[in-house]
């Protein structure tokens, strides 16, 4: 009997060119509360962490840290009308969901923030679930996410791919027993960074994912 596969995503850098949005907007919201900007590589070491969380860790107040958040969401908002599926996406997703292969995405971000940003792409029906950060306790690298999305689609993890664009998806894929895919399409993606976590599989292009499950 042919075994049933699962597709997880990870949202920013994988399905949607969104990370250099990311970083303007916590540009903007340490403007809106009058703290000093924090360096590129400060916040994306805490990747795979949703935005108040992210808030959480760089400031010693919770309450400014929540403040920052809520200016984050609304930046977010206003730039997600100008993000764009990365080349190749939908085609991937709708040869995926003609075969009736379950996708999901398990993703870093809050779910205020995830439905801002999906919200303009309408693809969400293509999904049989979509995790975010604010729905698990532990973040990514820990299985959390990928292992509630892949109960929801009835799929056993070793039957299951989860495609990412960071050492965090690829370290989350491995401790729920999932292949992992780096995925290297988005710009800001380190190829070495990637091969030193030891993915299953590295692709340059979505079109790629295919020729990989043989479709």
């Amino acid at each position: 009997m042919v075994k049933k596969i699962g597709i997880l995503f990870d949202c920013d850098g994988t399905l949607l060119d969104s990370l250099g949005n990311a970083f303007d907007s916590f540009d903007y919201a340490f403007d809106q509360i009058g703290e000093p900007r924090q360096k590129p590589e400060n916040i994306k070491k805490f990747f795979g962490t949703s935005a108040d969380r992210i808030f959480i860790n760089l400031m010693n107040d919770s309450q400014l840290a929540l403040k920052a958040f809520e200016f984050y969401l609304d930046h977010q908002a206003e730039l997600a009308l100008k993000t764009k599926l990365h080349h190749g996406i939908e085609e991937l997703l709708e040869a995926l969901l003609s075969k009736n292969i379950p996708l999901a995405i398990v993703t870093g971000r809050h779910a205020k923030d995830l439905e801002n940003v999906l919200r303009p792409h309408d693809i969400k029906h293509f999904f049989k679930s979509i995790i975010a950060d604010s729905d698990v306790t532990r973040s990514k690298p820990a299985p959390d996410g990928l292992l509630l999305a892949l109960s929801q689609m009835g799929i056993d993890s070793e039957n299951s791919f989860y495609l990412g664009d960071s050492p965090t998806d690829i370290q989350a894929a491995h401790n729920a027993q999932s292949k992992s895919v780096a995925v290297l399409w988005d710009k800001t993606v380190d190829k070495l960074e990637m091969e030193k976590v030891s993915p299953h599989f590295l692709i340059n292009h979505p079109h790629e994912m295919l020729d990989l499950l043989l479709l």
